[in-house]
């Protein structure tokens, strides 16, 4: 009886020693590991010619999968995807509207004009549409701003859009704001140049890549040139478009009842094909938090090359022999930074309690599709999940600091400052969002976290001239900077996966982003 009590003893001695924390000194010499020289060799693979900018789908974006699997096969981490390998994959259906038997017609009082999306001042984009849309119309222009468009109300209405190419930038933020809104579909008339919405208009013609039986919050939008309008019979009909873009101040006005703009779209399928996630992970140590996971994100997809019927890839003038867009900072520096917070972590001896994932996306840059995938198909508990750690562009700008966005919604942000306060040999500042007009919580992978409930922060350095341009390449990433931001994020999510209690919204936050409309 005494030896068996002994042992017993012993054994219950044992078990928090199996669930124990890492020492200070034990996560330091992790982190040691994470260096410039490292850096730059992944970012130099993953961002090189020979990877074809990633384009998704594309052979490039499988050869950057297989390098990432191998990657993590070579630290020891467990493949977290589907069917027990690193991969998680998605269908894509690309599709368009029918340019020649879709039409928006416009019936003002009885003067009835109708175009169809086959003539070159017309093009659109949107999701499947059972049937025809109409509605109340509301005419939207003059000095709009996302400001203004966060006060509109447009459930249930269609959207006519007066938009201003003299004021493209307010513009871009505010069609933003009105397609969240959620109207029934929306009707743009620009005055762009010619030539560059012939382009917008061939790249619209290629199709738009959707996930294959996923819900789409995208609205129909049909976009018309001055050109056409100006050739219509009921010309004498229309709104005085000069002068609602003359509006020094937001126009917003709600048609009379006898207005009614109709959308037949019709849809068609041009090609189906699929794409990969990259998903591995950790197991925790603890007997109970390593069910619970805390998830660092990266998208590995970029834009390809210049003229590959895709878009997105831009030549820089003074560079005009290169074509690929290697995306060194968009985001091999984020993929990169994954990879070396996963080696980090597979060096530890003594393993998080809760266990930590390292998932790679693809199709980030064609609407956040494989994060999109994860979130309503993924491949461990969304319930389980209990915190998710972004990384897009953090290798350039400011050396010593990078913005980390979505502080403020939840106690991760405390989290981070404790975390960053006992690293001052890092000399990183962990800035606020300094872009909240951008709207960047909303457009990079975390969201589809967010909006599952998943607490997140986001780590971004900011766009900069090489964005989406030939010229993103790996020797203009800051390698130093890279391995610090690296190392922040190792700390921070090995903080994460050994505290006894999970990450907590802030209430207000979570009613808005979680509860929202449209959840």
């Amino acid at each position: 009886m005494v030896r068996s009590s002994l042992r017993t003893t012993a054994l219950a001695l044992l078990i928090p020693a199996l669930a124990a924390a890492q020492t200070p000194r034990e996560l330091q010499r992790a982190a040691e590991g994470i260096t410039p020289a490292k850096v730059k060799a992944r970012i130099t693979t993953l961002a090189h010619d020979s990877m074809g900018g990633r384009n998704t789908p594309s052979p490039h974006l499988e050869k950057a999968a297989i390098w990432l699997a191998d990657q993590y096969k070579k630290f020891g981490l467990q493949p977290a995807g589907e069917n027990g390998t690193y991969f998680q994959r998605y269908s894509l259906v690309t599709r368009r509207y029918n340019p020649a038997t879709s039409t928006v017609t416009a019936d003002n009082a009885g003067a009835i004009s109708s175009w169809t999306l086959d003539s070159p001042f017309a093009y659109a984009t949107g999701p499947k549409v059972a049937g025809p849309i109409s509605g109340p119309v509301v005419l939207l222009g003059g000095a709009m701003t996302a400001k203004d468009a966060a006060t509109l109300d447009l459930a249930g209405k269609v959207a006519v859009v007066v938009h201003d190419q003299a004021r493209a930038a307010d513009w871009v933020q505010a069609m933003r704001t009105i397609r969240s809104k959620r109207p029934l579909a929306i009707l743009m008339v620009t005055n762009q140049a010619p030539q560059a919405f012939g382009q917008m208009r061939r790249v619209r013609g290629n199709g738009q890549q959707t996930l294959e039986g996923m819900p789409s919050t995208a609205v129909p939008e049909v976009t018309l040139h001055d050109s056409l309008l100006a050739g219509d019979p009921n010309r004498a009909t229309q709104p005085d478009w000069a002068a609602i873009r003359a509006s020094t101040v937001p126009v917003v006005q709600l048609a009379p009842t006898e207005v009614l703009v109709t959308f037949d779209l019709r849809d068609e399928e041009l090609k189906r094909v699929s794409a990969p996630n990259v998903v591995a992970m950790l197991p925790g140590s603890d007997p109970t938090l390593k069910n619970e996971y805390v998830v660092y994100s990266s998208h590995f997809d970029h834009v390809g090359i210049v003229g590959d019927g895709v878009g997105g890839c831009s030549i820089r003038r003074e560079f005009p022999a290169d074509s690929i867009c290697n995306g060194a900072d968009d985001d091999a520096s984020g993929t990169t930074g994954l990879v070396m917070m996963a080696e980090a972590f597979a060096s530890l001896k003594t393993k998080p309690k809760r266990t930590v994932v390292f998932l790679n996306v693809s199709g980030e840059e064609k609407g956040l599709l494989g994060s999109a995938y994860y979130g309503e198909k993924p491949t461990l508990p969304m319930a389980q999940t209990v915190a998710n750690l972004n990384f897009d562009m953090i290798g350039r700008n400011n050396q010593d600091s990078i913005v980390v966005i979505g502080k403020e919604h939840s106690d991760l942000g405390t989290t981070l400052a404790k975390v960053n306060g006992r690293h001052p040999e890092l000399k990183l500042t962990t800035a606020d969002d300094i872009w909240p007009e951008e709207r960047f919580y909303f457009r990079s992978d975390h969201y589809n976290f967010a909006r599952k409930g998943v607490p997140i922060l986001f780590f971004f350095n900011g766009v900069h001239e090489d964005y989406h341009q030939t010229t993103d390449h790996p020797e203009k990433i800051d390698y130093l900077k890279l391995s610090k931001v690296a190392k922040i994020g190792f700390y921070l999510g090995a903080e994460i996966a050994n505290s006894a209690a999970r990450p907590q919204w802030n209430p207000e936050s979570y009613k808005e982003i979680v509860q929202g409309p449209g959840r």
